[in-house]
């Protein structure tokens, strides 16, 4: 029996044999021989050539096992202790017993064709006898099956930024009295996601680029400030509220600093603009700067929430936003997310603001750590969801400009909230949804969204079931925010369609609207069509915009709702304390309709009208709706008085 010395005097000139052929099974691969034979490399010397033409593999499964084949990487013992080995021949299997090497066992690989696993019950054989089947060209290539460890892709339980245990809209645990588990479910798409490659850009009062936990993540090329026209976005003053946003959009995750952002991984741009008295085109800059590398513009800021004020863009502006969605992320489109105001306790609605309002944005409203409508978040139907932020006893914690000038002394607050706050975080979770999957539209981002919110507050009346089964409120959107489910669904989410967009035409009614109390109902039919003629139950619906032009000494005692084909209303305005005049021209939009058909029940969409006090009278001179959607496959006639028969 040879001794242990002589064992491994024997093991290592076998080694040094095999590894000076070693480099020869790579290039036996690229043969083509039909038999066994010989051939010569680039210097003219002689090497054997496998039996038979090699699978055609591609360069990446080349590249492999030209790597997994390099006997120098391993461990001496384990190529003479392992029993199990990858080989590619051009062998049939019923010969492989008789091959030089004579293998016990032989059975074909999974997937890759030409591939086997040679088993050896005696595995100190198994390298020496491979090697000569090789030197025969029975073989193109082999490399031992060694079993591996790997390791989970987590950052273990949780981030190990030391503040992340009071960023309860992240993982609550019922800090503060709050309701364990109303976050947002994000930890655990950690273990996958968190941002990389995606571009945030934080249009707001500035963002402190130098800052600890944002550094790593800011992108100062992409930055600007519009108020001085330089390239520096660090704010002056106290103007604290865009470094907390960026904070809570993308805070580095895992670093050991401060806090934790939604999106750890994702690139921030800062926008310094509303610092100063700003300008339509001020604004439609900011709003398109770098449109092809920014993936998305969080926007935590819009008209005054006091209650009485009807204000939305202007024209450079929405052309801004309407070019973003067209021609942004090389024709995906750019993703707009607006807070959705922070005026309740002044009974302002959301749809009073004409950027929160626009389809192409992603209006989002506030819950607080019990899941509930926190004091100042405003209601409207043009909110599409929610996210966790502040109330009495909760605050965000978040990035701060650093020292004494931000809300709180040092480089974090606890203190952020409002839709101001939702919004980014939001803005963070689109991150890791686009992460997942960067092909996804404008569009899919919101259809993906408004599948998978999480119904909150669940026994709060605003709840109602629309036409396509969605759980949609007035005051929560389609409700909280649910990374997990949003990211999960992202990865396999199929593109929806190209947007179609169909208009009743201009009505002008005139009509006087009724001083008691009264409704007065306008109707208009839209029908959607393809080729000239009906289209089935015509679009999926996504949203839906009123037009609406009324005379009104005090436009605050109307109360405004749309229902639509299939029968859900929508509360476009409510009475409130607004002594102003007039809805002029107006634009109000709705989300309610999402997944609904467009021509049921002949397309006929209705217009309700109340004033609620006597005393001030108004008129409605014109209005029109228009239906935006597309079009799915269909066959049959339409459905066009809404039995369920075709």
């Amino acid at each position: 029996m040879p001794s242990d010395n002589e064992t491994r005097k024997k093991r290592a000139i076998l080694l040094a044999v095999l590894m000076a052929i070693s480099p020869y099974a790579q290039f036996s691969i690229g043969a083509s021989a039909e038999e066994v034979g010989s051939g010569t490399d680039e210097e003219g010397t002689t090497i054997p050539v496998a039996i038979g033409n090699p699978p055609a593999y591609s360069k990446e499964v080349m590249a492999a096992l030209q790597k997994a084949a390099d006997l120098s990487q391993y461990d001496e013992n384990d190529l003479f202790e392992e029993g199990n080995w990858v080989v590619i021949t051009g062998m049939p299997l019923e010969s492989h017993s008789s091959s030089m090497a004579g293998p016990d066992h032989s059975v074909a690989a999974p997937v890759l064709e030409g591939a086997y696993i040679w088993t050896f019950e005696d595995p100190s054989r198994a390298l020496g006898d491979l090697s000569s089947s090789m030197e025969l060209g029975e073989l193109h290539s082999f490399y031992p099956l060694i079993l591996e460890s790997m390791h989970k892709r987590q950052l273990g339980s949780f981030p190990n930024d030391p503040l992340f245990g009071d960023q309860w809209h992240l993982d609550n645990t019922g800090q503060n009295g709050g309701t364990a588990g109303e976050d947002v479910n994000i930890t655990g798409v950690w273990n996958d996601y968190n941002g990389n490659g995606v571009v945030i850009s934080v249009i707001d009062d500035g963002v402190e680029m130098g800052h600890p936990d944002l550094i790593s993540n800011f992108n100062y090329p992409m930055s600007w400030d519009w108020c001085y026209n330089v390239n520096d976005p660090t704010p002056w003053g106290d103007n604290a509220h865009g470094t907390a946003a960026a904070g809570v959009a993308a805070a580095t995750i895992n670093n050991s600093i401060d806090v934790t952002g939604a999106a750890g991984g994702a690139t921030i741009a800062g926008q310094l603009l509303i610092a100063c008295s700003i300008s339509d085109s001020m604004k439609a800059s900011a709003l398109s700067h770098f449109n092809n590398s920014v993936d998305i513009y969080s926007n935590s800021w819009g008209p005054s929430d006091d209650g009485e004020t009807l204000d939305g863009p202007g024209p450079l502006t929405i052309a801004a936003i309407e070019a973003g969605v067209t021609n942004g992320r090389g024709g995906l489109g750019n993703i707009f997310v607006w807070a959705a105001g922070n005026g309740l306790g002044n009974q302002d609605n959301s749809n009073k603001d004409g950027y929160a309002n626009m389809r192409q944005t992603i209006a989002v409203t506030a819950v607080d750590h019990n899941g509930e409508q926190p004091w100042y978040a405003e209601p409207g139907a043009n909110i599409l969801l929610a996210a966790p932020s502040n109330s009495y006893y909760s605050g965000i914690t978040t990035t701060d400009i650093s020292g004494s000038a931000g809300y709180t002394p040092g480089n974090t607050t606890d203190t952020f909230g409002g839709t101001s706050s939702a919004t980014p975080l939001v803005s963070g979770v689109i991150a890791l949804m686009l992460e997942a999957n960067p092909g996804l539209t404008w569009r899919d981002v919101q259809h993906i969204l408004v599948e998978t919110s999480r119904v909150n507050h669940a026994s709060d009346s605003s709840w109602g079931t629309n036409g396509a089964g969605h759980e949609v409120s007035h005051k929560y959107g389609f409700g909280t925010v649910d990374a997990g489910a949003a990211v999960s669904l992202a990865e396999t989410w199929t593109n929806v369609g190209p947007e179609e967009s169909i208009s009743s035409g201009v009505s002008s009614p005139n009509a006087a609207i009724p001083d008691d109390g009264s409704w007065l109902n306008l109707t208009a039919n839209v029908m959607a069509s393809q080729n000239g003629s009906a289209s089935g139950n015509g679009l999926l619906i996504e949203s839906v915009d009123v037009h609406l032009d009324i005379d009104h000494t005090w436009r605050g005692d109307l109360d405004i709702v749309l229902t639509s084909p299939s029968g859900t209303q929508s509360r476009l305005v409510d009475f409130h304390d607004d002594g102003s005049d007039d809805y002029a021209d107006w634009r109000f939009g709705t989300v309610h309709n999402w997944g609904e058909h467009s021509n049921v029940n002949n397309g006929e969409w209705t217009l309700s009208i109340r004033d609620l006090y006597t005393g001030d009278t108004g008129t409605v001179n014109d209005w029109s709706v228009t239906v935006h959607g597309y079009f799915e496959p269909y066959s049959g006639d339409p459905d066009t008085d809404g039995d369920g028969w075709n």
